[in-house]
């Protein structure tokens, strides 16, 4: 039962989070279940917020339309400069582990209207960095875990 309960949390925060959930996985020892039910997650986050995203960026738009008006700030810098510099591509890069899931699809939806375009760099980078992050736990059983704790305690 807390094995069911720990990976219906991963789905849920990976579809937000996939670096994060991606971590806690890792932290938390899930195993190969885990980190599939983490790419789930991300993979389902990237649909619901592809189809979604525009639909949310309207509402928030109209609701707070100081918050999102076109003012500049230190991220949304360096947002268009990965933009300028790397296109979609660049953005779909860091969505998974830098931005959020909501936030890169919904900047990648505002950079083209192709949803499917979008959908699929966004896939491809959930893939890889799952991949990245669970083939030195899995395929070699680098301690992941005591590299992490280590950083946090400096």
């Amino acid at each position: 039962m807390n094995q069911i309960l720990s990976n219906i949390l991963i789905l849920f925060s990976s579809t937000i989070k996939f670096g994060f959930s991606t971590l806690a996985v890792i932290a938390a020892d899930l195993g190969p279940g885990g980190s599939i039910t983490n790419l789930l997650g991300g993979l389902a986050g990237i649909v619901l917020f592809v189809y979604l995203g525009d639909f949310l960026r309207k509402k928030l738009m109209h609701k707070y339309p100081n918050r999102f008006g076109k003012r500049f700030s230190k991220s949304n810098r360096f947002l268009v400069k990965v933009k300028q510099k790397h296109g979609l591509a660049g953005v779909a890069f860091l969505t998974p582990v830098i931005l959020s899931i909501p936030v890169g699809v919904m900047f990648s939806l505002a950079l083209t209207s192709d949803k499917r375009k979008v959908m699929a760099y966004m896939m491809i980078s959930c893939l890889l960095w799952a991949f990245f992050f669970s083939l030195p736990y899995y395929a070699f059983q680098l301690d992941v875990k005591g590299l992490l704790m280590g950083l946090l305690q400096k």
